[in-house]
């Protein structure tokens, strides 16, 4: 299995400024960025960049180097999720790819591909890296399966964020259900928990690590796991 990566980046994101964003002291997209570059496995992963010019052109970043990026225009996170979706259409992967729809704001550990990988040995559907702080402290009653593999134990969570993983097949047989909680958005931000809900109301099972492999960079750091000393 390969898997694919379509990294979504942006000068600005008007998300950085809603409520309940609380960014660590630590938090620096360049640097994010550089630990992206330095975990990943290029003998089994690809990445692709997804590049917003609404707020700044890509010249202007730490971005102006890289050559795999596509340029779009969008201004805010629903928009640029359904160009995404449409680009990741266009590549005619195989059904066996690892499609990880990843975004700016998220660090990862080593060896996070080869945890993917076996993530996708599981009878699961969807895998984020991400173990939600939130589910600890808001689901005090969340009940789930538990799994392992060679390397990690897994449990099966109600929704993620919109940073995940799953295989080109599956994103087909499901991608009007992704592309709906995007377009129907009333404020520009995908209704990742939705989405998930209803996936899962329809037998789809998505699963994180525990501990977390990767964290979303904010007040929700997945827990147990110092993320300043991967910065």
């Amino acid at each position: 299995m390969k898997i694919e990566i379509f990294l979504r980046q942006c000068y600005y994101s008007p998300n950085s400024s809603i409520p309940n964003r609380l960014r660590p002291e630590w938090f620096d997209k360049q640097k994010i960025f550089n630990n992206f570059k330095f975990t990943i496995n290029s003998d089994i992963a690809n990445y692709n960049i997804i590049y917003d010019e609404c707020y700044g052109p890509i010249d202007a970043t730490f971005l102006s180097d890289e050559t795999n990026a596509y340029i779009i225009n969008c201004g805010n996170e629903s928009e640029s999720f359904l160009k995404t979706l449409e680009i990741v259409e266009s590549k005619n992967l195989d059904d066996d790819t690892i499609i990880y729809f990843l975004e700016d704001d998220y660090l990862h550990k080593e060896n996070w591909c080869e945890i993917l990988l076996e993530a996708f040995t599981l009878p699961i559907h969807y895998v984020s890296l991400y173990d939600h702080l939130d589910k600890y402290l808001h689901y005090t009653n969340l009940t789930s399966t538990i799994y392992h593999t060679h390397s990690v134990h897994w449990r099966t969570v109600p929704s993620t964020c919109n940073t995940y993983a799953t295989k080109m097949g599956q994103l087909k047989e499901d991608v009007n259900i992704h592309k709906h909680f995007s377009a129907a958005s009333p404020d520009g931000i995908s209704m990742d928990h939705a989405k998930f809900t209803q996936l899962g109301n329809m037998g789809k099972v998505l699963i994180t690590p525990l501990p977390g492999y990767s964290t979303h960079c904010d007040q929700y750091q997945s827990p147990t796991i110092d993320w300043s000393s991967y910065i």
